[in-house]
């Protein structure tokens, strides 16, 4: 790794902070889209490479970071991929990331790739560099005065969580269970807990009346991935990875649909 890479690596871990601070859902999913493209008419990119210490998982063969799970740039909503971090690099200067730059008129198929994103993406998208390259934010000065759904998302985002982890410990506790969420035992005990849990089924009501980014992404996600399990063709991170790539992909063509 050369000094230019070691800078941008101590950026990207500066900008993730000690409170693991993520970068937004839409630019993490233009993230995925120049990463993973959309399974059609954009390819996976070039310098992606499939790691070869757990299946399933992949990152970057380009930018020096090497196969391991600090850069795996795939994951579940609970864990922190490498396209989490608010500040991130890309040797290609894809979207999404910040040091994005346009396309230029090389003739090769990576510029073409990139081209076929930025048209995809669209111009108001393309203009908000916010969401296209996003920078180290300062933090503010007086943390207090910023509500908690500012920070991790509505209030039955942030009550859900509240529930999900409470129920892992009763699990642990009462009946001696780890957190397991891909063993069937485990997951027939706690969604017994989920689904009958007040609390739960209150934050689902007011979900209804006014989702937040997480929620929409979350529950399209869910959709997608209950119909490829119905399916049948795909399962464990396999499954993960193409539930969320479907997700990405109907997220795109919803924000398209809405600009036309």
């Amino acid at each position: 790794m050369n000094l230019g890479m070691i800078s941008k690596y101590v950026k990207a871990k500066w900008s993730k902070g000690l409170t693991e601070k993520k970068v937004d859902v839409t630019t993490k999913d233009i993230r995925l889209l120049s990463c993973f493209g959309n399974g059609q008419d954009i390819p996976v990119c070039g310098g992606l490479r499939p790691s070869e210490r757990k299946m399933g998982k992949f990152f970057c063969g380009e930018c020096g970071c090497g196969d391991k799970m600090s850069t795996w740039l795939n994951g579940t909503d609970e864990e922190y991929t490498k396209l989490d971090h608010p500040y991130l690099s890309c040797p290609r200067k894809m979207p999404g990331f910040s040091d994005f730059e346009p396309a230029t008129d090389d003739d090769n198929v990576g510029m073409e790739r990139k081209r076929t994103i930025i048209e995809m993406l669209g111009k108001e998208v393309i203009e908000n560099k916010d969401l296209i390259k996003p920078e180290k934010k300062p933090e503010p000065k007086s943390t207090p005065e910023m509500p908690k759904e500012e920070v991790k998302g509505c209030r039955s985002c942030a009550e859900k969580a509240k529930v999900r982890n409470e129920l892992i410990e009763k699990l642990r506790e009462e009946k001696g269970l780890e957190p397991d969420f891909k063993n069937a035992r485990y997951m027939t005990e706690f969604n017994k807990l989920w689904e009958s849990d007040p609390r739960v089924i209150a934050a689902e009501e007011e979900r209804k009346k006014e989702p937040c980014p997480k929620c929409k992404r979350n529950e399209i996600f869910n959709k997608i991935k209950t119909r490829l399990v119905a399916e049948g063709q795909l399962e464990g991170e396999e499954l993960i990875k193409k539930a969320h790539e479907l997700t990405s992909k109907q997220i795109y063509e919803d924000a398209q649909r809405e600009a036309e």
